[in-house]
């Protein structure tokens, strides 16, 4: 039905049409994944830090999740997670005039793992992630230097540019930091970088001046 004022059709129907239906729909969703119990909030709650009182009222409908809270259940939530994707395969959802290349591409994994830098990493993290530990017994296969793959080329090319390491590829290609530690691992072998300084403070540095070309 057309609204009594105006000759525009609504913009946004459905569940994006109002915050109030926004809200009862993630409610809904909430509960069919997690009940309405107290073990619910306590969940929820370890999902996605927030308080008491504000799972009561997500799981209530008295408002949704804004913001990060919202990104924190997408992440951690599969009903969540599958409803964003609906909204996005859905009718409202403007069409890609394209494929997506693979330059875009790269820049949003680039911008992605910005985003986790500047969110800070933890002091445990730390020491798990230092760049000269690789698992034990884990296998590393020495690349030829014209054979290198496209995550170990990327990681060249910001090493030439400053400073990176495995929290980085692991972030951009969307790989574990197992496999990253591992293509780290073997440029190092391979000699085309080296690690200088402390654990916490040093860096990844080219070695020599040539670089291996990209296979085409």
């Amino acid at each position: 039905m057309l609204p009594k004022t105006g000759r525009k059709l609504p913009l946004w129907t459905g569940v994006l049409s109002g915050r109030e239906t926004y809200a009862r729909t993630i409610a809904e969703l909430l509960r069919k994944e997690h009940g309405d119990s107290r073990r619910a909030i306590k969940q929820l709650m370890r999902q996605t830090d927030a308080s008491e009182r504000t799972v009561k009222h997500w799981l209530s409908g008295q408002h949704g999740p804004d913001s990060v809270y919202f990104l924190r259940l997408v992440v951690s939530s599969s009903v969540i997670r599958a409803f964003v994707l609906g909204l996005v395969d859905g009718p409202a959802a403007i069409p890609l005039t394209g494929p997506v290349d693979r330059i875009s591409l790269t820049r949003a994994r680039e911008a992605y793992a910005a985003g986790e830098s500047a969110g800070g990493r933890s002091a445990t993290g730390a020491r798990k992630d230092d760049p000269e530990r690789v698992p034990e017994g884990d296998p590393i296969n020495v690349p030829d230097r014209t054979e290198l793959n496209e995550r170990q080329h990327w990681f060249l090319d910001r090493v030439a540019e400053g400073r990176s390491d495995a929290r980085d590829i692991a972030a951009v290609w969307a790989v574990s930091l197992k496999t990253a530690r591992r293509d780290i691992a073997a440029l190092k072998v391979a000699g085309l970088i080296c690690y200088v300084g402390s654990c916490r403070k040093g860096r990844y540095q080219i070695v020599g001046q040539h670089r291996p070309p990209r296979a085409r």
